[in-house]
């Protein structure tokens, strides 16, 4: 496993980020390891990576329009700074992931079919389906 995560590594990191390959490479881990044996830390940046990956999907933060891409990005930031005080993947959704520290406004996410659910709910669902692999 760790032979083949560095080949992917090496390979993926030619062509794109170093963060999407560290989130390739996370997201293969994950997929090989059962989710009662991932670290809190696994289990955001997982979460992270599925906002990142939403096809046609709009992230809704303070009223304005952002990509998923830029989306997780912003949730990287704020994991980043607040890891520290933040200890569990639940705790980053409730505290970091769901709506804005400056405005209390919740983080939603319009989905390519028109429908908008809050970040809160869909990270959350996400985290529970992760939790029952």
């Amino acid at each position: 496993m760790k032979a083949y995560v560095l080949l992917n590594l090496t390979l993926c990191a030619a062509i794109i980020s170093a963060q999407d390959c560290f989130a390739q490479a996370n997201t293969l881990a994950i997929t090989e390891i059962s989710a009662n044996q991932l670290s809190e830390d696994q289990k955001v940046a997982h979460l992270i990576q599925v906002v990142s990956k939403m096809e046609g999907a709009m992230f809704i933060r303070n009223g304005s329009e952002h990509s998923c891409r830029q989306a997780a990005e912003h949730l990287e930031s704020k994991w980043e700074k607040h890891r520290n005080n933040v200890k569990t993947a639940q705790g980053f959704i409730e505290e970091l992931a769901s709506r804005s520290g400056l405005t209390g406004e919740p983080y939603k996410i319009r989905f390519a079919d028109g429908s908008i659910k809050t970040t809160n709910e869909v990270l959350l669902l996400e985290l529970k389906q992760l939790e029952q692999k």
